[in-house]
């Protein structure tokens, strides 16, 4: 028998539940009343033993067929089925009966939420709060309901209204972050959350919070002073030893970023994620080598952990260690054999190797999946570039630039083609397209190709352009 299930509770409690298994294997029955059957059905609820609950609620069924407490229990498994209609039908019915059950209509507001009804959803809520029980927990309910709707200041008022009456909410502490993140209200953000760990020095989420608000801000010691607080107060706080990694690596101190992931993985059941951090870090930092020790340590927790073995090909093509890189990146393909990074992966590793025919026989397989991704398209054309297969280029970014956000990739990549074609009017065209980003895109342009600024007709074009944003500017 698996007693961990029981470390949050009672003795009493996990009395009564073992007696009622027991008394299930023995095929017997014995009488509960209803307090009885309430905390062994609550039980199974709150450790989600959705076997547990469904036998339970049945039993107290037949045992009291009458009650309404029976009855709820019976709408809280059929939520935790997913089953919201029919919980809502039974909800009605127990509202007729006891219309003023703060219970009831609790339960009313959380159906309205799961149908997609967050004003009625609020309405319940609201009913719920008259008598003053939970209330932390029915504003932050009520807020949930507000950000559904995108009514984000209503929802930071109710978050605020919740954390005055349960300051230990977690979850109500990130939600409140999320909308001053997502309204892009900073200032206010670090205000709150500065006054809030004043309040409350010992809430490791205030101090995360307050981290997460220091680094929108760009204000990265700030930040690292608040996660190493919410370390401190909780030494096994996973995400505050990852956000701090992330600070330092914003800072350049890349040595620091990997000792806050090492100490996150003393902290995690996924240990794979973290070592395939620290070989991130690595791998920007040019050290294949180093990044690959990683990148093995993260496959050695979890072989199936595809990006791993993707990413450790891109090193060992770095290290022309080209058998290698082919060898991962097949692996990451037999994890995810549809992924177009996979796949253009593994042909730029052929390409790169000089085997052609294996390249081009992958990027066949590749282009079927390149509808959603215009990485694909932009490397298809530069293998075809390498290999001065001008119009296979072509044809390549003709069929990405529909709909693409890096026009400034492919259009830059158009004029090398069409100068290198000699198709000048095409060239032209491709040019002003460029200069549709400015300046940045006559850089841009110039940067990939600068064989242009040899051109004459070209720069006159860029001047021309660029001389007449300037006047539009004045």
């Amino acid at each position: 028998m698996n007693t961990d299930r029981f470390k949050n509770y009672q003795d009493d409690v996990k009395q009564l539940v073992l007696g009622f298994e027991a008394m299930e294997r023995r095929g017997d029955s014995r009488y509960y009343d209803v307090e009885e059957l309430e905390t062994i059905i609550d039980f199974y609820l709150e450790t989600a033993d959705g076997d547990g609950l469904e036998r339970s609620v049945s039993y107290g069924e037949k045992l009291f067929p009458s009650s309404n407490e029976i009855r709820l229990r019976r709408v809280h498994l059929l939520c935790f089925k997913e089953r919201y209609k029919e919980a809502y039908s039974l909800l009605k019915q127990l509202e007729r009966i006891e219309p003023d059950d703060t219970d009831v209509l609790y339960a009313l507001g959380v159906v309205y939420s799961a149908l997609e009804q967050p004003r009625k959803a609020i309405q319940y809520y609201h009913k719920a709060a008259a008598d003053g029980y939970e209330l932390g927990i029915i504003y932050s309910n009520i807020a949930d309901e507000y950000v559904k709707m995108d009514q984000r200041e209503e929802a930071r008022n109710y978050y605020r209204r919740a954390l005055r009456v349960k300051p230990e909410d977690e979850h109500t502490l990130y939600e409140l972050a999320n909308c001053y993140e997502d309204d892009g209200m900073i200032e206010q953000w670090i205000h709150f959350y500065s006054r809030f760990v004043q309040e409350h020095p010992y809430s490791k989420v205030g101090w995360y919070c307050l981290g997460e608000g220091y680094c929108a801000a760009g204000l990265y010691e700030k930040a690292v002073d608040a996660y190493q607080y919410a370390t401190t107060i909780d030494n096994e706080f996973y995400y505050a030893y990852m956000q701090l990694s992330a600070c330092y690596s914003a800072m350049g101190d890349q040595t620091k970023a990997v000792a806050a992931l090492h100490d996150a993985c003393q902290h995690t059941q996924d240990k794979a994620y973290v070592y395939f951090r620290i070989g991130e870090i690595f791998r920007f930092q040019d050290n294949a080598v180093t990044a690959n020790i990683y990148y093995r340590k993260a496959l050695d927790e979890d072989p199936y952990y595809a990006e791993a073995w993707h990413t450790m090909s891109t090193c060992y093509a770095f290290l022309r260690e080209y058998d290698a890189a082919i060898d991962a990146a097949k692996r990451a393909l037999k994890i995810d054999p549809e992924s177009p990074i996979f796949l253009t992966t593994l042909a730029m590793i052929y390409a790169d190797s000089g085997d052609y025919d294996n390249a081009d026989r992958i990027f066949v397989c590749a282009k079927p999946y390149y509808s959603d991704f215009e990485q694909g398209w932009l490397a298809l054309a530069d293998y075809n570039i390498m290999r001065r297969n001008y119009d296979e280029a072509l044809e390549a970014l003709s069929a990405g630039l529909t709909d693409c956000e890096l026009v400034l990739e492919f259009n830059k990549r158009l004029a090398y083609c069409y100068y290198m074609t000699g198709r000048r009017n095409m060239l032209y065209n491709a040019v002003r397209a460029c200069l549709m980003e400015g300046e940045e895109g006559a850089r841009a342009l110039l940067d990939f190709f600068p064989e242009l600024a040899d051109n004459l007709e070209v720069m006159n074009i860029i001047k021309s352009y660029l001389n007449d944003e300037k006047k539009n500017t004045l």
